[in-house]
């Protein structure tokens, strides 16, 4: 037994190539070797710029007495989400369907040795957390669950496969009208902030794509509203960086103050594709600004030296997470000067 993944091109597998557990790629060899030793599955998948999937790695996978109990007790496979987005979605599909949760990264799912879900989570700590459970006791449980029910949850696998099948038949079929849905939806968001409501607060710009293509279409004021409500907070607050440009993933609060500082290529883009179509409807200055901004910045900043696009920035710089945004007020005081006074009442 030995971690395989050195052998692996994934610059995010490649960061587990010398954790003590015995990780797989996902491939016909790992799902052969659940088979011939009847063990379970567990699953990990996370992608290069995700901060908690960093956590998680080194409370636990960088562990050697955690990865013992995950030697011992399952086939380990890590996922790269970003060379594997069909597996990702798949799967995460599963972890909806099997405990009514929202997904997320790190994803961690419990497979039967024929690579079937039958159960999952997301982030899991050493030690009980605001109700998370450790994720020793997890394994352990998760083991000992399967070990007594192997044939049954094995079984489970004809029902898991007909939901899928019927989630598949209702999403080829296209709704002739989307508006009392896209309606519907108004009452979920926030009227002061926009985006939402609660925290954390992603801004899910695909949504409000939909709406704006409903306001082009109907001239509903609210459409119109909902959508200028988000960009406008989205513009002026934390999330968005005002010194280079570019959203971070999502903020912490339900304000847009505090951002998780990983900023990701399609979030940037889908803001792009808003804002451009929100300014062109509306020609308002501040928003062409932000927009020539953000582009400069992906052109600047997310090409590397063989001129390609990267799929994020990550969260973390030296280790700290948001290091190299964040100002300490000693320096914002000596580098502002006389402008410092209106800056703080400002923020």
């Amino acid at each position: 037994m030995e971690n395989l993944l050195k052998y692996e091109k994934s610059p995010y597998l490649k960061q587990h190539e010398n954790n003590p557990v015995h990780w797989y790629p996902w491939g016909e060899s790992s799902l052969k070797k659940a088979k011939e030793l009847k063990k379970p599955i567990f699953l990990s998948v996370g992608y290069a710029s995700c901060h908690w999937c960093h956590v998680m790695a080194h409370e636990s996978f960088e562990n050697t007495e955690t990865a013992k109990v995950m030697n011992e007790k399952f086939i380990n496979i890590k996922v790269d989400r970003e060379e594997r987005p069909d597996l990702d979605f798949v799967f995460q599909k599963s972890l909806a369907l099997l405990t009514g949760t929202p997904g997320g990264w790190p994803l961690s799912m419990f497979l039967d040795e024929n690579g079937v879900p039958f159960s999952g989570g997301t982030y899991f700590p050493p030690q009980e957390m605001h109700g998370r459970p450790n994720f020793v006791s997890v394994l352990n449980n998760v083991s000992d669950v399967y070990n007594k029910n192997r044939e049954k949850i094995i079984d489970q696998a004809t029902q898991i496969r007909k939901v899928f099948d019927e989630l598949n038949k209702k999403s080829s079929v296209i709704n002739q009208s989307l508006l009392p849905y896209v309606e519907k939806v108004l009452t979920y968001l926030d009227s002061d902030f926009g985006g939402f409501k609660g925290n954390p607060k992603f801004p899910q710009f695909y949504i409000f794509d939909c709406l704006f293509y409903y306001y082009k279409k109907t001239q509903k004021k609210e459409f119109h509203q909902v959508v200028e409500k988000l960009l406008m907070n989205i513009c002026s607050r934390g999330l968005y960086d005002h010194l280079e440009g570019g959203i971070a993933r999502y903020s912490v609060d339900d304000q847009w103050m505090v951002p998780h500082f990983e900023k990701m290529l399609y979030d940037n883009v889908l803001f792009i594709d808003l804002l451009t179509k929100f300014y062109q409807n509306n020609k308002e200055n501040y928003f062409k600004e932000k927009l020539i901004q953000t582009i400069n910045f992906i052109h600047s900043k997310f090409i590397n030296s063989e001129n390609l696009l990267g799929s994020a920035y990550d969260a973390d710089s030296d280790g700290v997470e948001g290091k190299y945004y964040v100002w300490r007020y000693e320096d914002l005081k000596k580098i502002l000067a006389e402008d410092f006074d209106f800056f703080c009442t400002k923020f």
